[in-house]
């Protein structure tokens, strides 16, 4: 054989020796050592240089092969450096493996370099430029014409495409790469082929396809002796875990156990895997919570671990009742999953951060980004969790999610292996009803949260309880307090709007001023004008003093118009130009008064109603119900009952040596309240008359109760029963007394002019005045 051939065989000779560092490295990469690979491939990469220095430009051959190994090495140096947080040596290296894999014409270490420059960029956020370098790098693989690289290059692509969210376009590059012959492919290559495509399968919800491909997988590692078990067995693991098997999962994990010396990152997976069946398996959290610590606490953990292990805790804080905490750290995870372009890592995150977070505008952006990060297959069952989640929110989200709910339900458990679709489709109803529940849960908290102002001022006008009912009524009014603005309390008769009004008024900026109280209903239409706006003396018969009027009284605080409903239109008419003008002119006198009083007003009745049948004027409703609260009935909150009947007994004197046992609180809980808080009242104080000692049984609330509700129906039956018709001509000469001085004082003494208001002769005012004896 002649020299320079010799020379040449002795050259290859000692590059693929350095070639025994290279695959050093990578076989330290594939196990998670990242340190130590970085440091094979520097190794790996000073001594291919020193090799292919010593190699003529006549050497076209080991020039390639030269090239070859000088690019494998960088590029397992930028790869190492990239998981050891030095991106920019990964990135610079990567780019020399590209160019030295290039210049030489060493196409299969040219697509193997490009693969890991879009790995590089991409972690650096820029996906746009991560899928073009990819897309290259099958292109070089392609042209290499080798099908073993190609086969390697497609399912790295493939796995790339399926974390960036194209998961239809991912099981096609993973179906061309499985379907391209392994022989002559590494087996540790080709064993995570199949392993890659059984994840990605696995994130997409095709969970038959997934335990397929591990099958594969275990029986090509068991022909070529790999010591790859644990990887494949997480793998089948977590493919469980997302079926709902729990039980499964943890019978496997149990076992296969680990060696105490076993690598950080294996056991930190197993940790992880520990947590996340136990709390699959509604294991304590306080458990959970120290499992996951525990492999936090490994050193050398790979970041992926390290995430996912802060995912479980921050899922185990949660159901501990520590949301803030759990949140803050989901965020962090949202973070650092997305910098490393872990896709389907972050939707779990946002999805985690979504259910802890308490305000619902956070958690509505939350549930849109955590289906945006899981749809197409990236990460299914999160993109289930979220569509359920929106499925609660108003339309047009509420609706559409519903829609897609069913959609993911069908093809969650038409992808499953058909023996576990029964335990699927009861995780998936699980999830739905826990994420309903959760939110209806953020709703009350939100809807019911009070601040120590508006606690105090609850205690302080007397309002008792704590039912949501009655707290979401109590912030509402707490909102409408801030405004000056005029308020409209609803209600039922005796529910306390009173109570509400006065709240309000607290709470105010007004809350130091005057609170007037009228009832409208109680006060004869003839004197309630004068009640309001106030009189001049000998505005009428009985006006022997000037008064100011209610609305003078109230004058820099509130005026509270209960049962506003019963106002005659002639009176409501008067009440629109006060607010209006905001002045008011006594009856009988002839100079306005300007007044600054904000007007709370309630009602048991439908206001809106009585403005479509024309009992109530318009202007006034939409004057007066700017804001409108509504009080909810007793009946509508009977966890309040028994701490209302407490309070009742004790600021009543007569009563507050008074107790209720359990039969008597079991009897007041059983029963309607039609009457609400007015006919607990009353019920109460007639049960207290009926025992001799100070505790109140079940038997004297009941006789009280009937006894109350005996009296409601003889009123109603009979009105006029101890009304004599001598009173009712006194009463009836009254009102016709007011009305008629009324009438004068408005015209200033001038009879005619009051007789044509009344509608009558003034021969006819004259005799109405001697029959009336004015």
């Amino acid at each position: 054989m002649p020299q320079p051939a010799h020379r040449a065989l002795r050259q290859r000779a000692r590059i693929e020796d350095r070639d025994a560092l290279v695959r050093a490295a990578e076989a330290a990469f594939e196990a998670g050592d990242h340190e130590a690979a970085r440091d094979l491939a520097r190794r790996a990469v000073e001594a291919a240089d020193q090799a292919a220095a010593r190699i003529g430009d006549d050497a076209g051959e080991g020039r390639e092969v030269a090239g070859n190994v000088r690019a494998s090495a960088r590029r397992l140096f930028a790869l190492a450096s990239l998981y050891a947080d030095k991106p920019e040596d990964a990135l610079q290296a990567a780019q020399e493996a590209a160019r030295i894999a290039q210049a030489a014409g060493a196409m299969r270490e040219l697509a193997l370099a490009e693969l890991a420059l879009s790995e590089i960029v991409r972690s650096q956020g820029d996906n746009i430029e991560g899928l073009r370098w990819a897309q290259r790098a099958r292109a070089s693989a392609m042209r290499a014409s080798d099908p073993p690289t190609l086969r390697s290059v497609l399912a790295d692509f493939a796995l790339l495409l399926g974390r960036l969210g194209d998961g239809e376009r991912a099981r096609e590059a993973f179906a061309q790469a499985i379907a391209l012959p392994a022989a002559g492919q590494p087996p540790m290559r080709a064993f995570r082929v199949l392993l890659d495509a059984a994840n990605t399968h696995r994130f997409a919800g095709r969970t038959t396809e997934a335990l397929t491909l591990c099958d594969r997988a275990e029986e090509l590692a068991r022909d070529a002796r790999l010591g790859v078990a644990w990887p494949l067995l997480a793998v089948r693991i977590a493919t469980y875990v997302d079926l709902g098997a729990v039980d499964v999962a943890g019978d496997l994990l149990d076992a296969h156990p680990i060696a105490p010396d076993a690598p950080a990152w294996k056991r930190a997976q197993r940790l992880a895997l520990e947590a996340t069946i136990a709390l699959a398996g509604g294991e304590r959290p306080e458990v959970v919570e120290h499992v996951a610590g525990q492999g936090l606490a490994l050193h050398g953990v790979d970041s992926p671990s390290r995430l996912a292990l802060g995912l479980v805790r921050a899922q185990a804080l949660l159901v501990r009742g520590r949301a803030d905490e759990a949140e803050r750290i989901a965020v962090e995870v949202v973070s650092q999953a997305s910098k490393g372009a872990n896709r389907a890592l972050a939707a779990q995150a946002m999805a985690l951060a979504a259910r802890a977070t308490t305000r619902p505008e956070a958690a509505l952006l939350r549930w849109l980004g955590a289906f945006a990060l899981g749809v197409n297959g990236v990460s299914v069952r999160v993109e289930h969790e979220a569509i359920a989640a929106l499925s609660n929110e108003p339309d047009p989200i509420g609706s559409m999610a519903r829609t897609g709910l069913n959609v993911v339900r069908e093809r969650l458990l038409d992808r499953a292996p058909e023996d576990m679709r029964a335990t699927l489709k009861r995780s998936l109803r699980a999830v739905e009803t826990r994420v309903a529940s959760a939110r209806q849960q953020r709703r009350v908290e939100v809807d019911t949260a009070l601040s120590p102002e508006v606690l105090r001022a609850k205690e302080q006008v007397g309002l008792f309880g704590s039912s949501p009912p009655l707290l979401r009524a109590i912030v509402a009014v707490a909102r409408a307090s801030k405004g000056d603005t005029s308020l409209v309390i609803t209600g039922e008769t005796g529910a306390g709007k009173e109570l509400f009004a006065r709240l309000a008024h607290r709470l105010s900026t007004r809350g130091d001023g005057a609170f007037v109280a009228i009832n409208c209903a109680a006060i004869p239409e003839p004197l309630l004008e004068a009640e309001l706006f106030g009189h001049e003396r000998g505005a009428f018969t009985g006006a022997e003093r000037s008064r100011p009027g209610l609305f003078v009284e109230a004058q820099g605080g509130a005026l509270f118009l209960d049962e506003v409903g019963e106002m005659s239109r002639a009176m409501q008419a008067k009440l629109l130009r006060v607010l209006e003008e905001r002045e008011v002119r006594p009856v009988g006198g002839n100079k306005a008064r300007k007044v600054d009083v904000r007007v709370l007003a309630a009602t048991h009745r439908d206001l809106a109603g009585m403005v479509a049948s024309g009992a109530f004027r318009e202007d006034l409703y939409y004057r007066l119900a700017t804001v409108t609260t509504r009080v909810p009935s007793l009946r509508e909150r009977p966890e309040d009952i028994p701490v209302i009947a407490r309070a009742i007994l004790a600021r009543d004197e007569s009563m507050q040596s008074k107790r209720l046992d359990v039969p008597a609180l079991t009897a007041l809980s059983e029963h309607g309240w039609p009457g609400n808080v007015r006919e607990l009242s009353n019920v109460l104080r007639l049960a207290a008359t009926l025992v001799d000692g100070n505790m109140i049984s079940g038997d004297e609330v009941r006789e009280a109760i009937r006894s109350t509700a005996m009296r409601v129906i003889e009123r109603t039956e009979r009105p006029l029963e101890e009304t004599s018709v001598a009173a009712l001509r006194a009463r009836h000469r009254a009102e016709l007394r007011e009305i008629v001085g009324r009438a004068i004082a408005a015209a200033d003494g001038n009879k005619l002019r009051a007789a044509r208001a009344l509608g009558i002769s003034r021969q006819g005012l004259y005799r109405i005045l001697a029959e009336i004896g004015s």
